[in-house]
């Protein structure tokens, strides 16, 4: 037990001296910014109570304007958050020690996904050497590094997830019922955080049941596994029910569940932009929509998936050719500047091995590989519209985890030179990430700061998501915030301005933009701020006329 202790704290330690590298006024994405703000309004009125208030409520009751994009009233609350169990594991710490003590729960939940990445290599033949390899790979060179650095659920997530997926290994060996019963309880603590933890719980589910009726012939087994799983996956989703009806009178997770699940039948997200998400979520190397990104993230696949094929034969020429040729790739990515890796494959190489050698081993140990066959249905019920601002599909992450613990099971029998080249592919592009975190955190705050400071007593934006992204700055003291995401809205600015009697707004959107005609108000100026790389904002001050 002390190696085991040993070796997680010090993957911890160096999960905290890499955050240090961040602002920590400044985040991966804007649904952390929108977990910083509630937080932050939790502790100021120090009660579990997620709700972030509106000010203009009084003239705009929909909150059609409210700073927060996508704010749902729950009865007389405004919640921003979608999930409450992690949110109430941190709030203790965040009064504690603020944000930067809160990054004690994803850290934690990617150390226990190493440790589960270690486990399963060990039901999948692994000696205790190579099932550390395989949990410094997966703590230190996989997509879960840069998720252990920001404050969002997919590492406990993916931990309940991979350590599931080892029970119903071990129920699809044998009759280890309890076993089953502990891996619907994860799977339904998973879903409570990630919404396509159903989707795996599902499939990895129905897998280990075929595999039994299939390996065993044993129709009680699959049975009773089945049903075991399902009680436990609904239990744990039934006490997070209760939980959001005491605190809210209303549910979260259930509704996004029913969301999901409505958006994935419907006419507008079928189609040629559900597949371009899915095909930028498993193989872009940049962060955009467009052909170049499909054929550069299809030629990686092509070479990495040769390499790993070849490199268990007698010639492994080509395998080297292919793996050097897969660097080249990923050095055109990195000479395109920092930003996101949204691809599975491209911010998980090692992952490819796993895909292409992980059929190898007897039935019961081919019950992971179903988390290929969760990707259709996670691709049908995602919402849509994300998939380029997200490092490795953070929707498919599960998938990601388990076949990097079974790929680095394999590593040790390719050729050394591929091997390598394998393992420094994962370092390097983790450590794009954690670099680009690092630049992105500190854009995010230098903006915030500018925003806090302006004059104006109002701050309008037209970028939907911009104050969801300075989450650490809500409620800002001097001045109020609004967000008007979409044209036609402008027409509820007036009433909410002349109510609090404002002489003077600012308006937010980007630069070249098209100002925006406000009824008894005229433009007076602009200035420019930067925002993220690239990008920069721009500020018209509006004066009544």
């Amino acid at each position: 037990m002390k190696r085991p202790a040993v070796a997680c704290l010090v993957l911890l330690a160096v999960y905290v001296g890499l955050a240090f590298l961040n602002d920590d006024r400044g985040y991966l994405g804007t649904d952390t910014g929108a977990k910083v703000a509630t937080l932050g309004m939790m502790a100021e009125h120090d009660r579990f109570d997620p709700d972030v208030g509106y000010w203009a409520e009084k003239w705009d009751p929909d909150g059609r304007l409210h700073p927060l994009f996508v704010t749902v009233k729950f009865d007389e609350r405004w919640v921003q958050v979608t999930t409450l169990p992690a949110l109430y594991a941190a709030m203790p710490l965040y009064e504690l020690g603020g944000y930067r003590l809160t990054l004690l729960l994803p850290m934690l939940g990617s150390v226990l996904a190493a440790l589960g990445g270690r486990a399963l290599s060990q039901r999948l033949g692994a000696d205790d050497t190579t099932g550390w390899v395989v949990f410094w790979l997966i703590g230190l060179a996989s997509p879960l590094t840069v998720y252990a650095l920001d404050f969002w659920e997919h590492s406990l997530g993916v931990a309940c997830v991979i350590w599931a997926t080892c029970l119903l290994t071990d129920a699809a060996e044998s009759r280890r019922w309890v076993r089953a019963g502990g891996a619907g309880l994860l799977f339904g603590l998973a879903a409570t955080m990630r919404t396509e933890a159903l989707v795996y719980g599902a499939v990895l589910t129905a897998a280990a049941c075929l595999v039994i009726l299939l390996a065993r012939r044993d129709v009680l087994g699959a049975a009773v596994t089945g049903v075991l799983v399902s009680a436990g996956l609904g239990l744990a989703m039934l006490a997070n029910v209760q939980l959001e009806q005491a605190t809210l009178g209303g549910t979260l997770r259930s509704s996004r569940a029913v969301t999901a699940a409505n958006i994935a039948g419907g006419p507008t997200t079928t189609g040629a932009g559900r597949i371009e998400e899915a095909a930028l979520t498993t193989l872009g190397l940049q962060p955009r929509l467009t052909a170049d990104t499909y054929l550069l993230g299809a030629a990686l696949l092509a070479l990495l998936v040769a390499a790993a094929w070849r490199a268990r034969r007698d010639d492994p020429g080509p395998a080297r050719v292919a793996i050097a040729g897969a660097a080249a790739l990923y050095l055109i990515r990195a000479a395109d500047g920092f930003g996101f890796v949204p691809g599975l494959v491209a911010a998980a190489p090692i992952a490819v091995v796993g895909v292409v050698w992980g059929w190898a081993d007897r039935w019961s140990r081919r019950v992971p590989l179903a988390v290929v066959a969760a990707l259709p249905l996670v691709w049908r019920f995602q919402f849509t519209g994300g998939a380029p601002p997200q490092w490795a599909g953070r929707y498919v992450l599960p998938t990601t985890i388990v076949l990097v613990a079974i790929g680095a099971t394999r590593l040790q029998d390719l050729d050394r030179f591929v091997r390598r080249g394998f393992v420094a592919l994962a370092v390097g592009v983790t450590a794009f990430g954690v670099a680009w975190l690092s630049v992105r955190s500190h854009d995010v705050a230098r903006t915030g700061e500018a925003l806090a400071k302006r004059p104006e007593p109002v701050l309008v934006s037209r970028i939907a998501h911009l104050f969801r992204e300075e989450g650490h700055w809500y409620p800002t003291e001097g001045h109020r915030w609004l967000t008007v995401p979409t044209g036609g809205e402008e027409g509820l600015l007036p009433p909410v301005l002349a109510g609090l009697g404002v002489e003077r707004f600012g308006w937010i959107d980007l630069e070249g933009s098209e100002l925006p005609a406000i009824s008894g108000y005229a433009p007076d100026g602009s200035a420019s701020v930067p925002f993220l790389s690239g990008v920069r904002l721009r500020i018209t001050t509006f004066v009544k006329d």
